[in-house]
């Protein structure tokens, strides 16, 4: 049941009570007359007692005009009355409690604006009367639905992007908005979204949190290549952009993807192409001199040895010109194959020319790397390169050199690398050049720590 406020002198301030029953309204009055808020008491909607700010809030002079309102009908919209009666009538027969919430108002003026009510049954002197509280709130709501109309256009928006779209609330992750997009590169429907969380998406969710930090100091991220998965597990590489921003209430990210996995194979493709020898699969010659170049400024940061061999196929010409030159691609493609085997993963090797090589090997004094080149000689000596139907027996000359101080960039020593090839060539190929005349125990001393 309804628990129903007295309004009785007792309930007045101490002024009021040692007046008698007589003066309660008046007094009555003068109590409630100086709220901030609108009150009006009313019996079945004809107004008993009302104070000026209700008289104000609804556009009249003062209480007594509301007060010479025959019925407080004009004061609702019409499509709320037949609610506003019912919910009189139960809250009479004590079927419904106090409520307090909302509702559209009239002004005199007739227009409508929103205000907070307060509605409970009171006794009113001889018997029990409504009384409303009210205060205007018309630009709250009005700015709630602004918010709201803005919300739903966001959401309209970002659904109709051709990008996956998501919206995770910045404390936890928690996802608040996805758009089609999304469920399609995820494989998750809106509801599995609405019940996950951003950390969920990442394979590493310590990305998030890297995105997190920056956001620290900054209100955008832009760019930012992540990797992330599907609800099936597959990972996928991400572009990701991200605004902080306000949604619903709470702080949010809005996470723009692009899934650049087909684009970072094709890149690679494309680097592998630009930077790879068709033919042998090593690296070209500009790629070579890219690596060379940065392996050189590492070996002085360092100081660190670094050495440079010049590889040639020894009558090369003549191969090409007896077995033909796809015979002599087999070569080529022979020839890199014992030379790779012969390196460390380490050491660069590039073709530089049409059956001229390049190697570098890093941290590898000239006496070590002269071991490896005669290796590297022999490994190719030993057997022939088969082709087809022919056996080809081939050898290489190579020329080694050292990187020194005097040395300006790579190509002052694969210079210095060249003119020892070119002194093997003169001394009789199958060499290697410059010759070291060291002993075996000595041979052994310079041999590289990777070798083993």
């Amino acid at each position: 049941m309804t628990k129903k406020i007295r309004i009785h002198p007792t309930d007045a301030p101490s002024k009021l009570t040692h007046i008698n029953q007589k003066q309660v309204t008046p007094d009555f009055r003068s109590f409630f007359d100086e709220f901030v808020q609108g009150i009006i008491v009313h019996r079945n909607f004809k107004p008993l007692y009302a104070n000026n700010a209700f008289a104000s809030l609804f556009g009249y002079k003062n209480s007594g005009e509301v007060l010479a309102l025959p019925l407080l009908r004009e004061l609702v919209p019409n499509d709320l009355w037949p609610s506003v009666e019912i919910e009189y009538d139960e809250m009479m027969r004590g079927l419904k409690e106090a409520y307090i919430g909302r509702s559209r108002c009239v002004h005199k003026n007739g227009q409508e604006f929103w205000c907070a009510i307060t509605l409970r049954v009171i006794d009113w002197l001889d018997g029990p009367a409504m009384m409303l509280t009210a205060y205007d709130i018309t630009q709250q709501v009005e700015l709630e639905y602004g918010l709201l109309t803005n919300e739903q256009k966001l959401r309209s928006v970002l659904e109709i992007l051709p990008y996956p779209i998501y919206i995770s609330r910045r404390s936890d992750g928690q996802i608040m908005f996805v758009n089609r997009k999304s469920c399609l590169l995820f494989q998750k429907s809106a509801g599995q979204f609405l019940r996950s969380t951003a950390d969920e998406l990442f394979v590493d969710p310590q990305d998030r949190q890297n995105l997190l930090n920056l956001f620290q100091t900054i209100s955008d991220v832009r760019e930012i290549e992540v990797r992330m998965k599907t609800s099936q597990n597959r990972s996928f590489i991400a572009e990701l952009a991200s605004i902080a921003i306000d949604y619903n209430g709470d702080k949010a990210f809005l996470v723009a993807l692009n899934d650049i996995s087909q684009r970072k194979i094709l890149e690679a493709e494309l680097f592998r192409q630009a930077s790879i020898d068709a033919l042998t699969g090593i690296n070209n010659r500009g790629h070579f001199q890219s690596l060379a170049e940065q392996e050189v400024r590492r070996a002085r940061r360092f100081s660190r040895a670094l050495t440079a061999l010049m590889i040639d196929i020894d009558f090369f010409k003549p191969i090409n010109d007896t077995f033909g030159h796809a015979a002599g691609d087999v070569v080529l493609q022979g020839i890199v194959k014992r030379a790779t085997e012969s390196l460390r993963q380490s050491d660069c090797i590039g073709r530089v020319g049409g059956e001229e090589f390049a190697v570098l090997l890093p941290e590898t004094s000239i006496s070590a790397a002269y071991d490896v080149a005669d290796r590297l000689r022999k490994h190719i000596e030993e057997k022939p390169i088969v082709a087809g139907h022919q056996a080809i027996s081939c050898t290489v000359s190579i020329g080694i050199a050292e990187l020194i101080p005097e040395d300006s960039g790579i190509d002052d020593l694969l210079r210095r690398a060249d003119k020892a090839l070119y002194a093997a060539k003169q001394a009789g190929r199958n060499r290697v050049e410059p010759k070291r005349e060291l002993s075996e125990s000595k041979i052994s001393v310079g041999k590289r720590a990777s070798d083993s």
